[in-house]
């Protein structure tokens, strides 16, 4: 009698549910359409076969989530990942903008471009800006304390 067994490597799904996916929430940045998508545990183990068939596993090497939209894996911690919020999304979008160079009124027209009212674009570069405001000599155009050369007319700014 010929018996044939050995080892062989398997993903097996364990788990499913929903989560907040960091890819698929930084895809719906601006928008502030932010919703969980389906996702699968999966399990790497050690399968012992008999005649290349996987009877019982007998190590896990692993375990990491997968997002059922996007693709892409994670470890298991990112079941714990908590999306900023809209708020927080702006905050940074605004600060970012602003570091980059980019002159105070011009993040203001961007943020009313992705449906902010003028109330709400002031007030939210208002909030990282907190009056670290300098202008540029040439074309009278305000950018974020630290910001030395203007993007516009490139002329140095001074403080």
């Amino acid at each position: 009698m010929f018996i044939i067994f050995g080892t062989k490597g398997r993903e097996v799904i364990e788990n499913t549910g929903q989560f907040n996916c960091p890819n698929c929430c930084s895809q719906q940045y601006i928008t502030g359409d932010q919703k969980q998508q389906q996702y699968s545990q999966i399990k790497v183990a050690k399968y012992f076969t008999l005649f290349f068939i996987p009877i019982f596993d007998y190590e896990t090497l692993g375990r990491y989530i997968k997002c059922q939209h996007c693709d892409s894996d994670y470890n298991e911690k990112v079941l714990e990942y908590i999306p900023p919020t809209f708020e927080q999304q702006v905050a940074s979008f605004v600060e970012q903008e602003l570091k980059g160079g980019t002159p105070i009124t011009m993040v203001i027209n961007k943020l009313k471009r992705q449906g902010l009212d003028n109330d709400q674009a002031t007030s939210a570069v208002d909030n990282v800006v907190g009056g670290n405001i300098v202008t540029c000599h040439n074309c009278n155009m305000d950018f974020l304390k630290g910001i030395e050369k203007c993007s516009l007319c490139e002329g140095r700014i001074g403080s």
